[in-house]
């Protein structure tokens, strides 16, 4: 077991063999550093030599796991209110193109004269997350944090709630009036078939296996209920070119699987689900500190200067989802 040493704590390491697999036997892909925490030392990301899964290792023993997150971690502490339910153009596409109940659908021939205006809009990444109504909108956001997607939910006409481990970010999310319960997946006591729609919004790669936190939330699905995951992706054009540097990876050691479109299918199906779609979307921003981390990392201005125009990380997003390797693609499943 290897100790690695904080500022005020120490954070023990272990080896742990693939999730998918089993497997102990590993490649070398790269170290990184924790860019968002600052916790000191070097992490390794391993590529697993028969199944292929990228995974961190050695990674935190689960009793430390919570000391990577720190107090001040944003997605704890965010403030959340409960907004405004959604207004005009937003809301005439939610209800006519996503079944969402907020008023009176109109004709079908309206709804097709007015799709290049709310239609469309719903297609944009600004607006993945309003994912289409389905049966009685019992929605559940896993690693909901203080609730703020929750929150969103909710004003659009979903019975939204979230489950969250960390108790001080439950405690905000319950004074805001949301329905949140403390506890993860596998493990909660909430009830089996029960939820039209499961999310995880960058929630997998953090879990410690992944797999068993699946098939928990299949369980939870009613027959006909989707679950939607997005993590990022350790295949895309982005993290070729980047690799330690690649805005992905910023989060070490609190990612521990990296995923590909290949293998987090491969997770999905195993978990005894079937993905319905797979919609790849762009991040010109993981692009933009991409560079910035690189400049960083070689001190060489040049990266920095390529990231100032934006017009440069959107093109170069624009040819990622042209190639098929995006930062993150929406993944939707059903229960096989």
């Amino acid at each position: 077991m290897t100790e690695l040493p904080q500022s005020e704590s120490r954070l023990r390491l272990r080896p742990v063999p693939c999730d998918y697999c089993g497997a102990e036997e590993a490649d070398p892909i790269l170290s990184g550093r924790d860019r968002v925490c600052g916790l000191k030392g070097e992490f390794h990301v391993v590529r697993c030599a028969r199944c292929g899964l990228v995974r961190t290792n050695p990674q935190p023993v689960p009793e430390d796991l919570p000391k990577a997150y720190p107090p001040s971690y944003d997605v704890h502490v965010a403030s959340v209110t409960v907004p405004d339910p959604p207004a005009g153009r937003l809301r005439w596409g939610l209800v006519n193109y996503r079944d969402y109940p907020l008023g009176r659908k109109a004709p079908a021939v309206a709804r097709l004269a007015m799709w290049p205006w709310a239609g469309l809009r719903l297609r944009g990444r600004d607006f993945i997350d309003y994912l289409p109504y389905r049966g009685e909108g019992r929605l559940l956001d896993f690693g909901c944090g203080t609730g703020r997607y929750v929150a969103r939910m909710a004003a659009a006409g979903w019975h939204a709630e979230g489950i969250d481990p960390i108790p001080a970010a439950v405690a905000v999310g319950r004074e805001a009036g949301l329905t949140i319960h403390e506890g993860t997946l596998p493990g909660a006591a909430l009830p089996e078939g029960h939820y039209d729609v499961i999310t995880m919004w960058h929630v997998l790669e953090h879990v410690p296996a992944p797999l068993a936190t699946l098939r928990a939330a299949r369980d939870l699905l009613r027959p006909d209920g989707r679950l939607v995951v997005v993590c990022p992706l350790i295949d895309s054009l982005a993290a070729s070119w980047f690799g330690a540097s690649w805005f992905g990876m910023r989060e070490l050691p609190r990612h521990l699987t990296h995923f590909s479109q290949k293998t987090l299918r491969r997770h999905l199906e195993a978990a005894g689900l079937a993905v319905d779609r797979a919609v790849p979307i762009r991040r010109p921003t993981f692009m933009r500190h991409s560079l910035l981390h690189r400049a960083q990392d070689t001190g060489k201005a040049w990266y920095r200067w390529l990231a100032r125009p934006r017009t440069l990380s959107r093109g170069l997003s624009h040819l990622a989802r042209l190639l098929g390797r995006t930062d993150e693609v929406l993944f939707e499943a059903r229960q096989a």
